[in-house]
């Protein structure tokens, strides 16, 4: 069993533009109904809202391999970058108002 989160967004060609930045990657799926992004070896899939779904507000949370500070200036943040005591936060919205949280883990919390 694999996590695949799904956002639901209103416009395909916007939204998969924006994850696009976020992850600083291509989707390996794109259509005008359905989008994939490899995240950490799960898929986040973008599905386009029918009749019967709607866009909601689902949190996210993703964990950065570069620094906050470079996806911040790709993005517009929705809060400044916040110290946690796993490490630092950003938190974004997307087109939609999905809030995404991207963390970036203290490596000294976080050894193997």
């Amino acid at each position: 069993m694999r996590l695949q989160p799904i956002v639901y967004v209103t416009d395909m060609a916007v939204s998969t533009k924006w994850y696009s930045q976020l992850l600083d990657a291509a989707p390996t799926v794109a259509s005008e109904h359905w989008s994939t992004f490899a995240v950490g070896g799960s898929p986040l899939a973008l599905h386009l809202v029918d009749q019967s779904l709607s866009a909601g507000n689902v949190e996210l949370s993703l964990v950065a391999d570069e620094p906050l500070e470079q996806i911040a200036d790709r993005l517009t943040p929705h809060r400044s970058i916040a110290e946690e005591p796993f490490g630092r936060s950003l938190v974004m919205a997307d087109p939609d108002g999905t809030l995404i949280q991207v963390n970036e883990h203290d490596p000294n919390l976080y050894q193997s």
